[in-house]
């Protein structure tokens, strides 16, 4: 056989395999050595970023926002674990319907509600208003996110691209990191409102490109092959662990209130497992789990994230106030030094 004709027997044995994959409802594979593959992937990653950007976007405005909306303490929390709850409670949910139900149709209805509820909560006059388009940015972001990161892992199908998108994809989760500067260049210019009021413009070309770069999936599953006991187990389960450990430090580690929401939690976690492992279709193989070093590489930034963003959060509540004082105090010619409650601070 010549060079030629075996080079034209490889491409030929290549077709079938991209052909099927689009007739199952698969999207098409791309390659990041194509112009179309990078707009691809600068795609997702913008989509991830704004799922987790806009966890830790809020956290400079938390002392604005208290004063404007005359919020108490205990009610600020809620701006930022609401969205954490909804984000982390309904993101499992969110995948399994991304892979039944379509991508990108998961991804459009993510990106609209995420933009939507942004707007909904620049508007807000309350702090329950706030809170509640907090919640359905989360939801928003728990659809987005999952369905992003499975178009990714199947439209990079080459080995390498798909670690260099893998690659980009982890760089712009750090990136988001970035929301406390953003969160603090809105707040001191047009507002605190703006921290809000930035995500729809973005979610505009967002949503233009996904119709454009992302083909639309003809299969589709449907609720056939749906686990809805496990989603309702899952989704229950995390939602109460979630709300449970948020409101520990108010109602008590000790409290029956705090204790029986862990111990349901608790409960609805393991029915979800034994469903798991039961079902035909589980919404969470439990199998993976044997893959060698993924429970590690799930704790590690498990605890990473519970750490970064708890820290963000009081050392913004607590700290930017006696920031703004130390800096009034120490200005030249001052009196802020002599105001009631400034006492401890230094003259300049």
């Amino acid at each position: 056989m010549t060079t030629g004709t075996r080079a034209v027997s490889r491409r030929f044995r290549r077709i079938p395999v991209a052909t099927a994959g689009v007739a199952a409802g698969s999207i098409p594979p791309a390659s990041l050595a194509s112009g179309r593959g990078k707009l691809k992937l600068a795609l997702l990653c913008a989509v991830a970023f704004l799922a987790l950007a806009a966890v830790s976007v809020v956290n400079i405005a938390l002392p604005s926002i208290r004063r404007d909306l005359h919020m108490p303490v205990q009610n600020v929390q809620w701006i930022l674990s609401g969205y954490l709850l909804t984000f982390g409670g309904f993101m499992l949910l969110g995948g399994r319907s991304a892979d039944l139900f379509g991508r990108r149709r998961v991804l459009l209805a993510g990106t609209t509600l995420f933009a939507v509820s942004s707007f909904a909560a620049g508007l807000a006059q309350s702090s329950g208003a706030l809170i509640g388009a907090r919640l359905a940015q989360g939801l928003g972001a728990a659809m987005m996110l999952p369905a992003a990161l499975s178009i990714l892992t199947t439209t990079f199908e080459d080995g390498t691209d798909r670690r260099k998108a893998l690659g980009a994809w982890g760089a712009v989760v750090g990136l988001a990191s970035v929301g406390p500067l953003l969160g603090g260049l809105l707040v001191q210019g047009p507002g605190w409102r703006w921290v809000f009021f930035v995500f729809p413009p973005i979610c505009v070309p967002v949503l233009g490109a996904t119709v454009w770069l992302i083909g639309g999936e003809r299969h589709r599953a449907g609720f056939a092959q749906f686990d809805l006991p496990g989603a309702a187990l899952a989704t229950a389960g995390v939602l109460l662990l979630i709300l449970g450990l948020v409101e520990a430090p108010e109602a008590g580690w000790g409290s029956t209130r705090t204790v029986g929401e862990l111990a349901a939690a608790f409960v609805l976690l393991t029915a979800f497992a034994l469903n798991e492992q039961r079902s035909k279709n589980p919404l969470l193989p439990l199998s993976i789990f044997r893959v060698k070093g993924l429970a590690a590489a799930d704790i590690t930034p498990l605890i990473g994230f519970a750490g970064f963003i708890a820290a963000f959060f009081f050392l913004t509540l607590y700290m930017q106030p006696s920031a703004l004082a130390w800096s009034r105090a120490s200005a030249p010619g001052s009196s802020a030094a002599l105001e009631p409650g400034h006492s401890s601070l230094p003259a300049a």
